[in-house]
């Protein structure tokens, strides 16, 4: 989303590339809200992500919805019109408030990578670390450094705006202005450079104790391991793509696509990972039954057996003598 051109990177311009760049990017967004508001509701629905992780996931989800709403309701619009405020207050008020979601994402991003390697590494202190009042304050911490690195957006000079003519956020053409875009990518890359280390370090961890991570905590551990270390990848694809792939060419289509639509994307393929690695859309797709136990009865002799079952242990049986009247 965030990005610095040249204002003379021009091709041939029209309303019919207006229209398309603007179909795109609502429709785009459109899908991206309803993806990401069914993973929240998934989310919720899951009892096993009422934890800090399952917390941090749903910070990273408000942060992509925050994208994705100024993307359909901002982007879209002035794309179409070719209404260009990005110099105004407000076009500069909507920059500030496109920062304020991305930093969540990206500090989510972080704060998920050292979840895992927590829960792997030390998963008796982690639940010390990771209780309910300190999960709260972790995210609250969280919050307040992402509301205070758009600060400096404050001040004159300093600013990040849409461009509806090149379909394009950019940062403001002034030393402040590239000095946040240099700002934005050092910290992108040392973010991307430990969350890579850590993940590879989680992953050597759980590939040399396999064998005793057999039980149903630990796999399930391991699968949020996975996920994370998926949205991890995505999040390192985009940067490259954003920094580096879309420096090759000057071409409006070139860039919409490396840049607006690959990051636009990055926020739609955030909430389908979560999607697809939570065990309610599992439960929905295959009809299998919740992960509450269930229970049978069956009567040998007098006695009644009582089985109860559970996704994750094996049955358990419990003996009642049944008296015959």
């Amino acid at each position: 989303m965030l990005h610095n051109v040249s204002l003379d990177t021009y091709d041939e311009h029209s309303f019919e590339n207006d229209l398309t760049a603007a179909l795109i990017i609502f429709i785009w967004s459109q899908i991206g809200l309803a993806v990401n508001i069914f993973a929240i509701v998934l989310l919720w629905k899951n009892k096993h992500m009422r934890n800090a992780f399952g917390y941090l996931c749903l910070s990273h989800e408000i942060g992509d919805i925050g994208c994705l709403l100024l993307y359909a309701f901002w982007a879209a619009p002035m794309t179409l019109f070719q209404i260009d405020l990005s110099h105004e207050f407000v076009g500069k008020a909507f920059g500030q408030f496109g920062i304020l979601m991305w930093n969540v994402c990206v500090y989510s991003h972080l704060f998920i990578t050292i979840n895992r390697f927590l829960a792997i590494f030390f998963p008796f202190g982690y639940r010390r670390c990771f209780k309910g009042a300190v999960t709260v304050a972790y995210l609250g911490l969280m919050w307040f450094v992402a509301i205070c690195n758009i600060i400096p957006y404050f001040f004159d000079g300093c600013y990040f705006s849409y461009i509806p003519d090149l379909y394009l956020w950019m940062f403001a053409p002034t030393t402040c202005g590239m000095a946040l875009l240099y700002n934005d990518f050092l910290v992108g890359i040392a973010f991307m450079i430990v969350m890579v280390i850590v993940d590879s370090i989680t992953y050597i961890k759980i590939y040399l104790m396999k064998r005793q991570m057999q039980s149903s905590s630990n796999r399930r551990e391991i699968r949020f391991f996975i996920q994370a270390c998926c949205q991890g990848c995505l999040f390192v694809c985009k940067l490259f793509t954003f920094y580096f792939l879309s420096t090759l060419n000057d071409g409006r289509w070139y860039k919409f696509a490396t840049t607006t639509l690959v990051w636009q994307s990055a926020h739609v393929f955030d909430g389908l990972i979560l999607i697809l690695f939570n065990s309610e859309f599992e439960r929905m797709l295959t009809g299998k039954t919740p992960l509450s136990s269930y229970t049978t009865h069956v009567n040998k002799r007098g006695r009644q057996s009582t089985y109860t079952y559970s996704a994750f242990t094996k049955p358990m049986t419990t003996d009642v003598t049944v008296s015959h009247l």
